[in-house]
């Protein structure tokens, strides 16, 4: 009996390549012919995947990770913040997401502290704008650095700009992109 090559899979070649940033699927494993793609060490085995376990059949599904989910994200953020609905801004959030807030010393670990939190932040009606962003892609993953200013209204009624340094990093969770990872800094004066 012949047995069947195992299903080989390489790259983040979008499956459906016109739909929005979330509904993207991509198929990826780590084959690079018989030698490790580090280190070029030869295996045994060429049908294994250089990322899989020895013996089994390795395939990870990967949601695309691209520049423009990354803004799409910020902007879903965004807009959730000026629906000044703290649990609609939490709910960006992972259940277990860690949040380093710009206006609190006190680190945020679950949704009901981040909850907690933009109760009181989305008191000053704040709005973001990106400065400037660098992006980092991986399979599910999704690192957005840089830095954004917030404008927020003041005690007065009028509106200060505020320059802050920012983090944040979106996982793929079940097929939908939430921050797993949030920091958030005001500049040096």
């Amino acid at each position: 009996m012949i047995k069947p090559n195992p299903i080989r899979v390489s790259g983040t070649r979008f499956l459906n390549d016109d739909s929005e940033g979330h509904e993207r699927v991509s198929l990826s494993a780590s084959f690079r012919g018989k030698g490790h793609a580090i280190t070029g060490e030869t295996r045994t085995n060429s049908t294994e995947a250089i990322d899989a376990v020895a013996g089994e059949r390795s395939l990870a599904v990967c949601a695309p990770a691209t520049r423009k989910l990354a803004e799409e994200l910020f902007n879903r953020w965004n807009n959730a913040l000026k629906s000044l609905d703290a649990r609609r801004v939490a709910e960006c959030y992972a259940d277990d997401a860690v949040l380093l807030p710009t206006v609190s010393n006190i680190p945020r670990t679950n949704r009901d502290e981040i909850t907690d939190y933009f109760v009181h932040f989305l008191e000053k009606k704040p709005v973001g704008f990106i400065t400037h962003r660098t992006v980092r892609l991986g399979c599910n993953k999704i690192t957005d650095a840089g830095t954004y200013t917030f404008r927020v209204e003041l005690a007065d009624g009028s509106t200060a700009d505020v320059p802050a340094r920012y983090t944040f990093v979106y996982e793929n969770h079940h097929g939908q992109w939430l921050i797993s990872h949030h920091h958030s800094s005001a500049m040096p004066s």
